[in-house]
């Protein structure tokens, strides 16, 4: 993988000691030595971190991501590999662990919001109970970006992040859905259709 001296360190000590935890974990394949593995890493993992990052907007999950992404790539049953390709791999395997980080949160926000609903609908006055049935007969990504906006504290971006849509999108389909739910509140009778 390039001619990185095996006994030479990386460069950066924080990779350093990131690539040595990694391969810690992971049996390291026959093929590829620890020089070898450091030089990837080195060559690879700050651009990788770099668009991890950008894209979670969460440093410590960019860390979390990047080392799990190499860890897989140690423990992988890989034929040799140009570094193109495996570049490809090491960005193919960080997109999916972002995709399945996302879509873990939204099932455990989802899971938390149903658990507040019924909780406040046994609390709650009949007021409560009608915006609680308005709100659940949204659309679940009407729901989502509700919640995350206004219970939450997101903000656009960060919405679109998480819900991996453009941050115009965002902009759009918030205002679409807190019109809808106005208009469904104000149906009811739950409160005038200026109330949201």
């Amino acid at each position: 993988m390039g001619d990185h001296d095996a006994a030479e360190p990386c460069l950066d000590p924080a990779l350093a000691m990131r690539a040595s935890a990694i391969a810690e974990r992971a049996p390291v394949p026959q093929r590829m030595d620890e020089g070898a593995f450091c030089s990837i890493f080195e060559e690879m993992g700050p651009h990788l971190r770099s668009y991890i990052r950008r894209v979670s907007g969460d440093a410590a999950l960019a860390d979390d991501i990047l080392q799990e992404t190499f860890y897989r790539f140690l423990r992988a049953d890989l034929p040799a590999m140009e570094k193109f390709q495996i570049k490809a791999y090491l960005y193919r395997t960080a997109s999916s662990l972002m995709s399945d980080h996302w879509r873990r949160l939204k099932r455990e926000r989802r899971w938390s919001l149903e658990r507040l609903f019924r909780r406040e609908t046994d609390e709650k006055t009949e007021r409560g109970d009608e915006v609680i049935s308005v709100f659940r007969q949204l659309k679940s990504q009407e729901q989502t970006l509700l919640w995350l906006a206004y219970v939450e504290g997101f903000d656009h971006r960060e919405i679109a992040v998480a819900l991996g849509l453009k941050e115009k999108s965002v902009r759009v389909l918030l205002f679409r859905a807190r019109k809808k739910i106005a208009a469904m509140l104000g149906e009811q009778g739950a409160v005038p259709r200026e109330g949201i």
